[in-house]
C-alpha cells in the first residue's frame, strides 16, 4: 500500500467514525426528550349497538361505537395492538399523526400496509411528534371506517403550554 492510498483510508475511516458519532449524539438528545410508552389494544369485533331505537349488528372496537379515545403527550410512543375477530380485513389510519420513521404504520391498506386478517394482529408503533391537539382514527378499508372510529388526544409535554389558551374542559365530538 502507498502512502496516498493509506491516508485516503484514514481519512475515510475518520469521516465514518465521526458520522456514527454525530449519529449516536443525535439520539441521545432525542431519548432525553422521549416520553413513555403507552399500550393500548383494539379488539375489533361485532357488536349489537342501538341508536335511535334500532339496534344493529355493526363492527366495533372493543364493543365501542365510536371507539375508544387514545390519549397521549407530545414525545410519546404509542403501541396498540389491533386483533381482527371479524369476517373482514383492516387497518387503521391514525389521521392527521405524523409518521415521522413509521410511515409503515399509517394505515392505507396495499398502499402501507397488507391488512389485518381474520384472525390475525398488527401492532402500531409510533411517536407523536411536534403535534398537540385532537386528531381521530379510523378504519380506512371501505365501509368499516363508518364505524370504526375515535379520538386521538395529543396533551402538550409535561411542563409545555398549550399553543392557545388552555381550555376549561375537553369534550370531543366526532361527526
Amino acid at each position: 500500500m502507498g502512502p496516498s492510498l493509506l491516508l485516503r483510508s484514514a481519512i475515510l475511516r475518520a469521516t465514518f467514525l465521526g458520522f456514527f458519532a454525530l449519529w449516536i449524539l443525535s439520539e441521545l438528545a432525542l431519548a432525553k426528550h422521549e416520553g413513555i410508552t403507552r399500550h393500548y389494544k383494539f379488539h375489533i369485533k361485532m357488536q349489537n349497538i342501538t341508536r335511535l331505537c334500532q339496534t344493529k349488528s355493526i363492527v366495533t372496537v372493543n364493543g365501542q361505537f365510536p371507539g375508544p379515545r387514545i390519549i397521549a403527550r407530545e414525545g410519546d410512543r404509542l403501541l396498540i395492538r389491533v386483533i381482527n375477530n371479524v369476517k373482514y380485513n383492516v387497518t387503521i389510519h391514525w389521521h392527521g399523526v405524523r409518521q415521522l420513521r413509521s410511515g409503515w404504520a399509517d394505515g392505507p391498506a396495499y398502499v402501507t400496509q397488507c391488512p389485518i386478517q381474520t384472525g390475525q394482529s398488527y401492532v402500531y408503533n409510533f411517536t407523536v411528534t411536534g403535534q398537540r391537539g385532537t386528531l381521530f382514527w379510523h378504519a380506512h378499508i371501505s365501509w368499516l371506517r363508518a364505524t370504526l372510529y375515535g379520538p386521538i388526544i395529543i396533551l402538550p409535554k409535561q411542563q409545555a403550554s398549550y399553543p392557545f389558551p388552555q381550555p376549561f374542559e375537553e369534550v370531543p365530538i366526532i361527526f
